[in-house]
């Protein structure tokens, strides 16, 4: 399948219920700070690929009632028009890279910071004053002109965590007014069908209820015949305060071809896995031990409810596997297609599963 930029893929998901600023992408992107185990490469197409638990564990820490994010009608209300030009004549004409700074943000500001950016989105907290943009008699500041931040020596205030989040929740809100959105063709499948089929992929797959979750959707066209394609992410509303508090979650990611309405890969993250890389030795005893072919082909039988007769199965060969604790194993149907189910070593359990439709005679 195609190859994609994460980075330009999440920068134009729709968020229901609000604010893109609100998206992972702005926390892992603009908060200089440690994040849970980073995503693995998908062997289909580089998007961050997530991390399976047990199906039999169900989802932690699910908010009810769903909160309502804030932040989109604020900044409509509140940015003027020299805002935007300002931020477009930042990013356009004096930010190259990330911008500098004198000291690094603190784990404890960081986890602050989670929990600020939560409240910002869902609870209506707000800054007193903005962000100083240049250089004066502030404690904490950003000089646009230099593209550089200047910390104070002491821990930043909840004040000055809530400029910073109000400056990138409004440069998030600039830079996606300037992004044109591919739209699915009256060929491709709705938005509705697509989340439906997320759904129920991921419930099949996991056993577990997402309807409480935040979903996030976008649609994009990939390679020189702009296959359209549909993401789904599920994700907790509270999982900044959950990556804070260092406790446990989980994620979803769905892709779906918009033309067929094949689920091509259904994947979920787990904060808190902790990866087994495999040795040389691991794979031998692996390769001899026939129960991750059964494991495999039951998820494929039984979970996801294959049908069509399996005429072979396989142990892929990647180091990449091997480092990120993956058994991967490829399973060929009677028709040509055939799926790839990645297990997290030593549990057997899915980490992945992905369905690749034979190749079409020219």
């Amino acid at each position: 399948m195609k190859n994609k930029n994460v980075l330009a893929a999440l920068a134009i998901i729709t968020i229901s219920g609000g604010l893109l600023a609100a998206s992972t992408f702005a926390v892992l992107h603009f908060v200089p700070t440690s994040v849970p185990e980073p995503y693995g490469e998908s062997k289909r197409q580089g998007i961050p690929a997530m991390t399976l638990a047990n199906s039999k564990i169900p989802i932690l820490k699910v908010e009810a009632p769903i909160p309502a994010a804030t932040v989109t009608e604020y900044l409509e209300q509140t940015m003027t028009d020299e805002d935007f030009q300002q931020i477009y004549h930042y990013f356009d004409d004096i930010k190259v890279e990330a911008e500098a700074s004198n000291r690094k943000m603190t784990d404890q500001e960081a986890k602050r910071l989670k929990v600020l950016k939560e409240q910002y989105i869902y609870e209506g907290i707000r800054p007193q004053k903005p962000l100083p943009l240049k250089a004066g008699n502030y404690s904490f500041y950003l000089d646009l002109s230099k593209a550089a931040y200047v910390f104070p020596k002491r821990l930043l205030t909840d004040e000055e965590l809530l400029q910073y989040i109000d400056w990138y929740s409004r440069v998030e809100f600039a830079l996606n007014k300037r992004i044109v959105k591919p739209q699915p063709d009256t060929k491709d499948i709705s938005e509705a069908d697509a989340l439906a089929k997320a759904h129920d992929s991921v419930t099949r797959l996991f056993d577990v209820d997402v309807s409480k979750l935040k979903v996030t959707t976008s649609y994009n066209k990939f390679g020189p015949g702009q296959i359209g394609e549909w993401f789904v992410h599920f994700q907790p509303y509270n999982a900044e305060r959950l990556q804070a508090s260092g406790e446990t979650y989980f994620m979803y990611d769905v892709f779906i071809d918009s033309l067929t309405g094949n689920v091509f890969d259904t994947t979920l993250f787990n904060s808190n896995y902790k990866r087994t890389p495999i040795t040389a030795a691991m794979k031998e005893q692996i390769k001899q031990d026939h129960s991750w072919i059964d494991a495999a082909k039951t998820i494929v039988r039984e979970k996801q409810g294959e049908t069509r007769m399996i005429t072979n199965t396989s142990f892929i060969e990647d180091i990449k596997y091997d480092q990120r604790g993956v058994v991967a194993i490829s399973i060929s149907l009677e028709d040509g297609n055939s799926y790839i189910a990645e297990l997290r070593y030593p549990e057997k359990t899915l980490r992945c599963l992905i369905y690749e439709p034979a190749p079409k005679k020219i």
